[in-house]
């Protein structure tokens, strides 16, 4: 009986195994069916200053089904029309740019609005005959955009300078009588005459 079972699940393991592999290529080739792939290169995760109205600008690499970067692709930077987000140049909801030789393309003059809060960059890309989309996620803060970055920047700096205290106490503490020391000035010992007198 437990033969039977083993053979029972073995058969229905091969004779599922490719129908799963289908489905697989099947999906791998709907996410490839643009022909073109976008690259996030700078912007996702962003957190910009409401306060001091600075933005970290999007900027993506456009490549082909070779993943060989495409020079001029047709690259649209789309922000959201209500809500939490900004303008391009003052007023733009959306700015088309064209890659470069390297593929990249960056959107300029990004400003975040008045609306703290998480939202989405649309960006598509087109060129002869293929597109691609992606979505860069920002958020709008009403402090200081970079502050984050500048807090870990000094805890890590504050971390460091305390590994740095707790060796040196540890050194002196157990390292005294075992490590040796260059003395600054040494001794210097010249022969020359002795001379022996009388008590003073």
């Amino acid at each position: 009986m437990r033969l039977d079972r083993s053979l029972a699940v073995i058969l229905s393991t091969l004779l599922a195994t490719p129908w799963l592999h289908a489905q697989q290529q099947q999906s791998l080739v709907s996410a490839q069916s643009g022909g073109l792939k976008i690259v996030v290169i700078q912007g996702e995760g962003a957190r910009n200053s409401i306060r001091s109205r600075t933005a970290t600008a999007p900027v993506v690499e456009v490549r082909d089904e070779a993943d060989k970067p495409v020079n001029g692709a047709e690259v649209v930077f789309q922000l959201p029309a209500s809500g939490p987000g900004g303008v391009f140049n003052g007023w733009m909801r959306t700015q088309t740019v064209r890659s470069n030789s390297q593929g990249q393309a960056a959107s300029s003059g990004l400003t975040p609005n008045q609306e703290a809060g998480r939202f989405n960059i649309r960006v598509t890309a087109q060129h002869g005959g293929s597109n691609a989309s992606v979505v860069i996620a920002q958020t709008n803060v009403n402090g200081s955009g970079g502050g984050g970055s500048s807090k870990k920047a000094w805890i890590w700096i504050g971390i460091i300078a305390a590994a740095a205290i707790g060796a040196g106490v540890a050194a002196a503490v157990s390292g005294g009588s075992e490590t040796a020391t260059t003395p600054t000035n040494p001794v210097v010992i010249q022969p020359g005459v002795i001379g022996v007198g009388g008590p003073r």
